[in-house]
């Protein structure tokens, strides 16, 4: 089939048609790409807080549909076996008719690739498109190497990347610092403030972890465990000067989490002696 493409935009005033092009959806014959602008998407929350939630949470549907039979998975590019055509376009755009909607696709004559995919995105939203950051051993990751790590590898699943197959409701691959279970199932997730990733990544993390809690509370009440669950979100103090990291960093501490507690790197002893108290054993083998 031929390529087509779909811009993603938010709809801020229904009666002016005010519209912000969020990302870019193309196909080909075999893939999919998908990218959303964290900058536009900062600015869809500043324009309207009151109705981002729910912009944030038809992404979310659409991001887990998109995913849902992923093979493999880049910032960019998503190989997926679920037929993602022209005509699904076509519905989209004509039945999302909310503050999220999909332009009419159109086809595109030239090859796609990762390459051809940044033009046309710095083209339709605006938006250079930069190359992920290269890992790097910032102290915050060695923190948690030595206060996480070290002392929980013989007990509980760390370092530990939770497979969509491995859970009958997930949808993606998600990385784990710590879980393991004893009547409840204790999680950590470490996310570095102060690495080179951008925002919109970071909220991706946050919003995955979310869903992945979601799936282990299902997973938890299938085997009969307690409700008790113990999910902790590791985050340091946000050092730089940007406003949208300060914000989403201090909306994170300020506000009560319903799904997770709010800890720094260095409180994590406090989930390290939960777990060695509790006697909570690899996660991963109530998996088999």
């Amino acid at each position: 089939m031929n390529s087509y493409y779909s811009i993603l935009k938010y709809v801020n005033n229904p009666l002016s048609n005010e519209t912000i092009a969020l990302g870019l959806l193309v196909i080909t014959n075999q893939e999919v790409y998908f990218h959303l602008s964290s900058q536009k998407m900062d600015l869809a929350r500043k324009l309207n807080s009151k109705n981002y939630p729910l912009l944030e949470f038809s992404l979310k549907q659409f991001k887990n549909f998109v995913q849902k039979d992923t093979i493999n998975e880049s910032s960019l590019l998503i190989k997926s076996e679920k037929q993602i055509n022209q005509e699904l376009l076509f519905r989209l755009s004509n039945y999302n008719n909310g503050i999220l909607q999909f332009s009419k696709p159109e086809s595109i004559n030239s090859t796609i690739n990762s390459a051809t995919f940044k033009e046309y995105f710095a083209k339709f939203i605006g938006e250079e498109l930069m190359p992920e950051p290269k890992p790097d051993k910032s102290p915050f990751k060695n923190i948690i190497k030595k206060k996480l790590y070290d002392p929980l590898k013989d007990k509980i699943d760390v370092d530990f990347t939770l497979e969509k197959k491995q859970l009958e409701t997930l949808f993606f691959d998600f990385h784990l610092d710590g879980i393991g279970v004893n009547g409840s199932i204790y999680a950590a997730k470490a996310i570095d403030f102060n690495s080179k990733r951008q925002l919109g990544q970071i909220r991706n993390d946050i919003s995955d972890f979310e869903s992945v809690i979601e799936r282990l509370n299902i997973f938890a009440k299938s085997k009969g465990l307690s409700n008790h669950h113990q999910y902790c979100l590791i985050i340091d103090s946000y050092q730089g000067n940007s406003p949208s990291y300060l914000d989403l960093y201090s909306l994170l501490k300020e506000d009560n989490m319903p799904l997770f507690k709010i800890l720094s790197s260095n409180e994590m002893n406090r989930f390290v002696s939960q777990v060695i108290d509790n006697k909570a054993r690899k996660f991963s083998e109530e998996l088999f």
